[in-house]
């Protein structure tokens, strides 16, 4: 089947589900639906490690001061958690983007490395948190067979993991693949800055020292932290800091938190440094933000 013929059976299913816009969570665990109507959207986010196939519209993801944008039938992957912005380009209601998105396994992504005959990863180059590349026929066959599961429920549970895995199969090879394995290899550079982000997630809201965290990985400091800041595009303090805004934006409009309660639950000691901070990211104060 062509690419256009998989393209057009994938919107229609797609939108059977998407009736109206919205991030969906579906039947099969990791794999997920959205749909934006407004061409104007910008917002503050983290990219977690996901493969994102772009059905139709376009966007922009903007991490530190580069950029990658997917169109339709493209895909974006993400290797590791960064904090970012997401730019639609494209959408209407008439026309609106549509995006399928499956989480990146990074435990079962490494077991599939060592049991397929990739070519080893060779020398300490670095990958970005982004790569995007054209969606193939397979690629495509792939993420229709997982929507049609939808509505399978004798064979949705038992066949979901294998389509998974053969995503995850067609992204290692493709031009996407090295980017991949260099964070799902262990004693990679990236893949032991993906350990320090790791540890960073769990716990964002404990005071720590940069040169431990680099200790922890096994890197020495300096080269740590220029490492760490050329896959995010930012520090570890910086990074730790963004971690904790989102997950205050997350529990006042959420779990209907005050300022100072979202503030010292995070780890900020001062309810005003919170105020400033989290207006310095996302463009308006916290009162502002939960008034919306």
């Amino acid at each position: 089947m062509s690419i256009s013929k998989i393209n057009a059976r994938l919107k229609k299913a797609a939108l059977k589900r998407l009736g109206v816009p919205g991030y969906k969570t579906t039947e099969i665990a990791g794999f997920y639906m959205n749909r934006v109507d407004d061409a104007s959207r910008r917002e503050k986010c983290f990219y977690s490690p996901k493969i994102i196939l772009m059905v139709q519209g376009a966007k922009r993801a903007v991490v530190g001061g580069e950029e990658a944008v997917y169109h339709e039938n493209q895909c974006l992957v993400s290797g590791i958690e960064v904090p970012g912005t997401s730019c639609v380009m494209e959408a209407s209601p008439q026309t609106p983007l549509i995006t399928l998105s499956v989480d990146l396994d990074i435990g079962a992504v490494s077991q599939m490395i060592a049991e397929m005959p990739l070519e080893k990863i060779s020398g300490s180059g670095l990958c970005k948190g982004l790569a995007v590349a054209d969606a193939d026929e397979g690629m495509l066959g792939a993420f229709l067979r997982l929507v049609e599961l939808l509505d399978k429920d004798g064979e949705r549970d038992v066949l979901a993991p294998i389509v998974i895995r053969e995503i995850y199969s067609r992204v290692l090879i493709s031009p996407m693949g090295r980017h991949v394995r260099e964070f799902c290899t262990v004693g990679t550079e990236s893949n032991r800055i993906s350990r320090a982000v790791k540890w960073l997630k769990e716990n964002f809201t404990k005071s720590f020292q940069v040169e431990d965290l680099a200790k922890y990985v096994n890197m020495a400091p300096t080269t740590f932290h220029r490492r760490f800041k050329k896959i995010t595009s930012t520090s570890p303090i910086q990074y730790q800091k963004a971690l904790r805004l989102h997950e205050a934006k997350r529990i006042m409009i959420a779990e209907s938190a005050g300022i100072a309660e979202a503030a010292y639950s995070v780890g900020y000691e001062s309810p005003t440094q919170f105020s400033r901070e989290y207006k310095r990211l996302f463009g308006v104060s916290p009162k502002q933000d939960i008034s919306k």
